[in-house]
């Protein structure tokens, strides 16, 4: 498995939900306010989004923002 940052593994979930909402870079910028060119590096895993970002593209997706969380940092409800 390949050795992926943090920014980096948040930035495939957020780009794999782009594709899965059938949507653009382009739309989900206009859509959240994030510049392009930001989204882009961010979505590129060059800078890191944060928490305040996430939230408006889980709103725009209409998903939920738990989504972006890496696997090993979520916890199950008992």
């Amino acid at each position: 498995m390949a050795d992926f940052t943090t920014a980096e593994r948040i930035a495939q979930s957020v780009s794999q939900a782009i594709v899965t909402a059938g949507k653009s870079k382009s739309w989900l910028a206009e859509a959240t306010g994030i510049p392009y060119s930001t989204l882009g590096r961010k979505l590129l895993g060059k800078t890191e989004f944060n928490f305040s970002e996430l939230l408006s593209i889980a709103e725009a997706l209409e998903i939920s923002p738990a989504r972006f969380v890496p696997a090993e940092f979520r916890t199950l409800a008992a």
